[in-house]
């Protein structure tokens, strides 16, 4: 027997030490277990996950379409801006190096620091967010130089729209912007990005779905610093389609400089003036003066800027074409000679006195003359413009019948032109005025139409009002015998690939309620007054235009009732008197004398159309 030292041996595992072991295998088996289930259960999950923090999509802007005359002359091109972007993902991922970088981000763009961590905040991490737009190329320059030092942040190109002859053209084509807070819910359904352009006004927003093209998309592999690295799968976007206008451009500037030239001559500062094709309702030009330059909202317009054209008394940014409302004046009278006609209160024969003025229970109603013009049937009352020969013809048609032979011509009515903010005018009667009265007793005064408003409405007054547009609608429905045109100014579409996919079709949107005998005797006494022996035919003899064709002339009074009010002038017109080819409405607001400062425009315009009519039609 041998004994080793006198010491008992101790156990080989001690109780601590199989603890110890205890956990350390049920550590080792439960991170087994858990990296079986990431590897077999989770993994095409977790794999997902991975490439989705890889892998994004980005939006690829489709060009604006184009807008050109009928005739192929672009009036808007899509012209490149340099602009600052910012990739949030691609930032300093430490704090303390992202502020660094925000204020020399600030400091280079001239944006406050503060500014640019709100845009920031809530913006895609992987999409560039502009942070300002429209660089001049000393900025462009600046901020180059120091993009090795500002990661995440780049100098991309866009285009924006720049406009032909802005002060021409303007009120036509309108303009593109930023996206209305109000409209963004609404427009982010239809895909729209946030800082996404649309059309405000004219046709760019008229046609805002037409011009705006199919944005295209690109999935993309970014590393970590958000560079993208690889093209994985792409859409390319589909330019928008272009619209040709109905206008001819040549025309369009020769009517807008006759329009200023007469306006300059008669030391007046606003008017209006359409042009369209009676037999098809195509406009060949429509201006409103004052224009503005529609290129300085596309750019980002300053503030004092914006604020002049605001405080402007004239109102540039007011189309009056479409949108000023005023009384027609004696412009009005074929309507009345048409109710009167066709209702048989009178014939084309018919003798009714003009004299200088008539009295209508007590009230005394003049005529612009202020001596008897004797005896005359309806085509030399047109000719002459009698007030009083009028006056007892809405008489005998009363109010309500009025009324509907005016709506029946297109007035009243918002013509469904492709633009925004057209203005229907009005059309009274004694209905429509107790629907207006907010006084409880409708036999008062203010509620009760009288036989004044009846006599009245039939010379263009009253409360009767209209727009230049309408005017043209309803001169084109006189040159055509009766047929009211729906006015347009796209005469074709066509696609990226220069295929047409729309085309003007003529749209009659209905027709005045009258033969053709009476709406002849209607023309007749428009032809009637721009020849000889009237006045108006000297305008025609001075610039060497043939009268063939029938116009009328009408100073309108507005601002209340009573005698020596301010005036509108205005002036309609179409030819030739057989086969009408050209309507046209002149409006000079504050104007005189009509015979005098509308229609010598109306004169120019047609000179110019009848000596470029090739060029115009081809």
């Amino acid at each position: 027997m041998i004994e080793l030292g006198g010491l008992a041996p101790r156990p080989r595992w001690s109780l601590r030490l199989t603890a110890a072991a205890t956990v350390g295998v049920i550590v080792i088996g439960a991170l087994a277990v858990k990296l079986g289930q990431l590897q077999v259960t989770d993994g095409s999950r977790l794999a997902a996950l991975a490439r989705s923090n890889t892998v994004h999509r980005i939006v690829l802007e489709a060009d604006r379409g184009i807008i050109y005359d009928r005739h192929g002359a672009p009036l808007v091109e899509n012209s490149p801006v340099w602009s600052l972007a910012v990739m949030p993902a691609a930032l300093p991922s430490s704090a303390r190096d992202r502020a660094q970088e925000l204020v020399e981000l600030s400091r280079v763009s001239g944006i406050a620091e503060e500014k640019l961590a709100a845009q920031l905040l809530p913006a895609d991490p992987f999409a560039p967010l502009t942070v300002k737009a429209n660089l001049n190329q000393a900025e462009e320059l600046a901020i180059s130089e120091r993009l090795p030092e500002l990661p995440g942040a780049s100098i991309v190109q866009r285009l924006v729209r720049t406009y032909r002859d802005a002060l021409v053209f303007g009120h036509v084509l309108g303009y593109i912007g930023p996206i209305d807070p109000s409209q963004a819910k609404q427009l982010s359904l239809q895909d729209y990005q946030p800082d996404e352009l649309v059309g405000k006004v004219g046709v760019e927003a008229g046609l805002e779905s037409t011009l705006r093209g199919a944005d295209g998309w690109a999935d993309v592999e970014v590393d970590a610093r958000g560079e993208v690295k690889k093209v994985l799968a792409m859409q390319p976007p589909v330019a928008g389609h272009s619209v040709y206008l109905t206008l001819d451009a040549s025309l369009q500037e020769a009517t807008a400089a006759a329009l200023g030239a007469g306006l300059a001559r008669d030391h007046k500062t606003a008017g209006a003036s359409v042009v369209v094709d009676p037999r098809t309702g195509e406009v060949l030009a429509m201006v409103s003066m004052p224009g503005y330059d529609t290129n300085l909202f596309t750019r980002g317009i300053s503030r004092a800027d914006y604020n002049r054209y605001l405080t402007d008394p004239d109102k540039p940014m007011l189309n009056r074409a479409i949108s000023g409302q005023y009384a027609p004046g004696s412009t009005f009278k074929m309507v009345t000679a048409t109710a009167g006609l066709q209702e048989g209160k009178i014939t084309a024969q018919t003798l009714l006195s003009c004299p200088p003025y008539i009295n209508v229970n007590g009230w005394i109603y003049h005529n612009w003359a202020s001596y008897s013009l004797g005896r005359m049937n309806v085509a030399r009352a047109l000719a002459t413009s009698c007030d009083t020969f009028f006056y007892q013809v809405a008489a005998m048609v009363g109010d309500i019948t009025l009324a509907r032979y005016a709506r029946a011509y297109g007035f009243g009515q918002a013509q469904g032109i492709e633009m925004p903010g057209v203005m229907p005018g009005l059309v009274p009667d004694r209905i429509w005025k107790q629907l207006q009265c907010r006084v409880p007793d409708f036999n008062s005064d203010a509620c009760r139409w009288s036989e004044g408003d009846t006599i009245t409405f039939g010379i263009g007054q009253s409360y009767l009002l209209t727009t230049p547009l309408n005017q043209a609608v309803y001169v084109a429905a006189l040159a055509n015998g009766g047929h009211v045109l729906r006015p347009t100014l796209v005469h074709e579409v066509r696609d990226a690939s220069a295929h047409p996919v729309k085309q003007q079709v003529t749209d009659v949107t209905g027709s005045v309620p009258a033969s053709p005998d009476n709406i002849q005797a209607v023309r007749e006494g428009m032809r009637e007054e721009i020849n000889r022996p009237y006045n108006m035919n000297y305008w025609f003899r001075a610039a060497g235009v043939p009268a063939d064709g029938g116009g009328k002339t009408g100073t309108a009074q507005w601002g209340g009732s009573g005698l020596d009010l301010p005036t509108h002038a205005w002036f309609v017109f179409f030819a030739p008197y057989a086969q009408p080819e050209i309507a046209l409405s002149i409006f000079v607001e504050r104007g005189e004398l009509s015979e005098v400062e509308a229609a010598p425009i109306g004169v120019d315009i047609m000179k110019f159309y009848r000596n470029n009519v090739g060029a115009i039609r081809a």
